[in-house]
């Protein structure tokens, strides 16, 4: 993998931070991680990075691993420990949460899988209690609206709430932002719940019934998505599991959800973008792609998918030089005024310079400039008859 020049005080914490977000323990991503780990004079600026990124449980689990959990500063280390065991406490709430949640909808006889990072923490991460995540992500059938809000408030959920961080409790979203839900029906407004356990300041369901967006061409029918669900093992000690998305549907969920988040203008200047969303996609090929090829290829083109998840997948390989572009025949789709472009907040388009990888890392918004229609551009933005 090749880095950038001119970050010479960051390169190698940058390095060790992206080997850790795709490493398994015993893998070569993990040994050569642990081999780089050990030479890093100090590890300050690799803190840093990681809290930017979401990453110190995945940090503190490694560097616990390979045994230079001790080399760290005595408050430092407590700081990742810490951090390690509370996101284990979360994510174990957060599970027996969603337990209710599915139980529930099976007396409700309700269509619903979970997805995101409640599922991906058991199938990608191992249930190690590494990965951050902060809500519940449901998917449903647009038809069932009505039922699952019903659901979800007889468990004590209110909808329609934000917490609000300085005041510790839960407020009504603002009219605006209630208008833009209406505006742009995929996702209902969170539900929100104080928990009567420590360690959780709420319980957040966000609930979805689009693979992708309003007002795009690339709509996947939730009929089709949730006809065969498959399901994920959330104990190692049991068989318990959830109804999550079949391998190719979950694989286009994490593509399209990271296509909105990166290329919409108005996702971009939040600057949140961050490194495990990519590392998702890399570990979810690795681990699905050579059974659930073929099956993640025919669903892209059923569905006219191949632009944005050429421009997502030419992204994760340039960071972890993987070949996901290659492995689902997608080369045709990477025009470079496509792979450099994004989607203006006036209806316009723009063109950013550079690559993915100084964008997560330097994090903040990269310079945008008007351009012209780039390649697919509409579709990102216009429905088209089928």
């Amino acid at each position: 993998m090749v880095m950038n020049t001119g970050w010479e005080g960051r390169t190698r914490a940058w390095r060790l931070l992206e080997l850790i977000a795709i490493a398994d323990p015993g893998d070569q991503a993990f040994a050569e991680a642990a081999e780089l780990a050990a030479s890093l004079p100090e590890h300050d600026e690799l803190i840093v990075l990681a809290a930017r990124q979401r990453l110190v449980p995945a940090l503190a689990d490694f560097l616990r691993r390979v045994n230079l959990l001790t080399t760290v500063h005595a408050g430092t280390r407590q700081l990742l420990r810490q951090s390690l065991e509370w996101n284990r406490l979360k994510t174990s709430l957060l599970l027996t949460e969603a337990r209710t949640i599915r139980d529930r909808f099976q007396r409700e006889e309700l269509s619903v899988v979970f997805n995101k990072g409640i599922v991906l923490q058991s199938s990608l991460y191992d249930l190690r209690g590494i990965r951050s995540f902060e809500d519940i992500d449901l998917m449903i059938l647009p038809g069932q609206r009505q039922e699952t809000a019903a659901a979800l408030t007889s468990l004590g959920y209110t909808p329609e709430t934000k917490y609000d961080e300085v005041n510790e409790r839960l407020v009504s979203i603002s009219r605006e932002r209630k208008l833009l839900f209406q505006l742009y029906p995929d996702h209902l407004p969170h539900f929100m719940r104080i928990p009567a356990e420590p360690g959780v300041a709420y319980s957040a369901i966000d609930v979805a019934f689009s693979l992708s967006w309003y007002n795009c061409a690339w709509q996947v029918p939730m009929e089709q998505v949730l006809a065969h669900p498959g399901d994920v093992q959330v104990s190692s000690e049991s068989d318990d599991t959830l109804p999550a998305l079949a391998p190719g549907y979950g694989f286009l969920f994490i593509v399209l959800h990271l296509f909105r988040e990166s290329w919409f203008e108005n996702a971009i200047r939040t600057g949140n973008l961050r490194l495990p969303q990519f590392a998702d996609v890399y570990k979810f090929w690795q681990r699905y792609g050579p059974a659930h090829g073929g099956e993640m290829r025919e669903l892209i083109d059923r569905y006219s998918l191949g632009p944005p998840c050429a421009w997502v997948c030419h992204h994760t390989d340039q960071l972890f030089g993987s070949d996901i572009v290659a492995g689902l025949s997608l080369t045709e789709y990477c025009d470079p005024a496509w792979l450099t472009s994004a989607g203006a907040a006036d209806g316009g388009y723009l063109s950013w310079e550079g690559d993915m990888r100084s964008r997560v890392c330097q994090g903040g918004v990269p310079d945008l400039a008007p351009t012209e229609d780039p390649p697919f551009g509409r579709q990102a933005r216009t429905p088209v008859a089928r």
